[in-house]
């Protein structure tokens, strides 16, 4: 309320995008930028404040932001992340495990402080694999947008809101232009059918972008499904230097492989950049070890996490794994 020209500074998956609409949305003024600078927001992205010259600054699902960047960009900066909880100066932050909540999205908490749009709302806790406490007002609302089962990933692989999660993932690809297009479009739509059924320029314009990266997506997926499990283990390697999928097809293949631990890693200039996840393993503390002989990064919530590595660490990366889960 209090700022007139606020800068959004988000992550790149729904759960970031989500809680950038909602704010946008109910704010009616300020940019949004999407940072897909990982694992840190640091003082290479000062120019970005510098460029749009705001007098607040909302950082939204990014787990970590350097002091350097708090620093420097001399405004006053709130901070909502659900990631494990860091200590900075300077900064108002906005994190739900420090109150010993342990099963929500930054989306939900976003939706909770402004209301918003319902379905925007799911999409973003929904995706980020939460069932939010208004999902029985959705339900009431769109019943033709669920699946006969409630579980979230029944939801997200097998309704027309699981739909929309997709359409809003292949989205957040698109390169910067079309991707700024596509928010401005989103800020102006009520009704998801619009998306969904296509009904109006708008809709068939986020169907259309959503679709072309969707095809390059299902190239890699069908070759992830040849992937056969290693006792509980699905490991798939690909190159793809323009757009990465290791988000994407880790999810899917983890709902394809239940009771697996699933390691989907893209090769991009010498490294390796992971997505683990499992719905019966420890991700994040495996990964912990795994980081204490090999050098990298890595990082996220208990059951997905993500890492970076070189590329000649990732076989020695793959047997401390492999040892662990059992």
């Amino acid at each position: 309320d209090k700022s007139q020209n606020p800068l959004f500074l988000f992550d790149d998956d729904n759960d970031g995008l989500c809680s950038f609409l909602l704010l946008r949305k109910f704010a009616q003024k300020g940019e949004g930028l999407q940072i897909k600078i990982n694992p840190e927001i640091t003082a290479i992205s000062l120019n970005l404040v510098k460029n749009h010259n705001p007098d607040y600054i909302f950082i939204l699902d990014k787990p970590l932001v350097s002091q350097d960047f708090i620093d420097g960009a001399n405004v006053p900066i709130i901070w909502i992340d659900h990631h494990p909880p860091v200590k900075r100066n300077k900064v108002k932050y906005f994190n739900p495990l420090l109150k010993g909540d342990k099963g929500t999205s930054t989306t939900y908490w976003c939706y909770k402080a402004v209301n918003g749009s319902l379905w925007i709302a799911v999409i973003g806790a929904l995706s980020d694999y939460t069932l939010p406490d208004y999902f029985e007002e959705f339900k009431n609302k769109y019943p033709d947008l669920i699946s006969d089962k409630h579980a979230v990933k029944d939801l997200l692989y097998d309704s027309q809101i699981g739909k929309l999660c997709r359409i809003f993932s292949f989205i957040n690809k698109a390169k910067h232009s079309i991707f700024k297009k596509c928010i401005n479009i989103i800020l102006k739509i009520d009704n998801p059918y619009e998306i969904l059924n296509a009904t109006t320029e708008n809709g068939k314009f986020l169907m259309l972008v959503s679709e072309k990266i969707k095809k390059k997506y299902d190239e890699i997926l069908s070759e992830a499904l040849k992937v056969k499990k290693e006792k509980n283990i699905v490991v798939f390697s690909y190159v793809s230097p323009k757009i990465s999928f290791t988000s994407e097809l880790s999810n899917e293949l983890l709902y394809r492989n239940p009771k697996s631990f699933v390691i989907v890693a893209r090769e991009k200039e010498g490294k390796i950049i992971m997505s683990l996840r499992s719905d019966t393993f420890d991700v994040r503390s495996i990964l912990e070890k795994a980081l204490l002989t090999v050098p990298g990064y890595g990082g996220g919530h208990k059951y997905a996490s993500g890492a970076g590595i070189s590329k000649e660490d990732f076989i020695k990366f793959l047997n401390i794994i492999k040892n662990e889960v059992k």
